[in-house]
């Protein structure tokens, strides 16, 4: 089963998030963790097939770029499907999360229904449209 892996701290686009998924007309399972740590910690105990990883840059404890970089020498990374939602629009940030192996990076949208459209445009192009082959799991 396709799975959204949502790492992001703030309660209200938890909320969100979650509600706009209620919503979609795939099935996918939504994970969401809560932090940098725990996003290294679930990449490093458990399987990445069938998952986007949708990674918040500002945390607590351990942010987005900072976790990416812990994440910098562990085989999974580059079979990974990581697509920041973030608010940054920083340009370093943007720069710093390609250099760090994001597929994408996605602001995160002001409204439910744009939330909604961006949730359903990333779950139709990853789980969908988008090819890939066993071996890369």
């Amino acid at each position: 089963m396709a799975e959204l892996v949502l790492i992001e701290d703030d309660e209200d686009d938890i909320y969100f998030f979650k509600e706009a998924c209620s919503q979609l007309k795939q099935n996918i399972s939504i994970t969401v963790l809560g932090n940098g740590w725990e996003f290294i910690d679930y990449v490093e105990n458990n399987s990445i097939k069938n998952k986007v990883f949708l990674l918040d840059l500002n945390m607590p404890k351990l942010g987005g770029l900072e976790a990416l970089s812990k994440l910098q020498n562990n085989p999974k990374l580059s079979q990974m499907v990581i697509v920041t939602y973030t608010t940054s629009s920083r340009d370093k940030d943007i720069k710093d999360a390609y250099k760090l192996g994001v597929k994408s990076y996605l602001l995160k949208p002001n409204s439910m229904t744009e939330i909604k459209h961006m949730v359903e445009a990333v779950s139709q192009y990853w789980f969908t449209i988008n090819s890939y082959t066993e071996e890369a799991y």
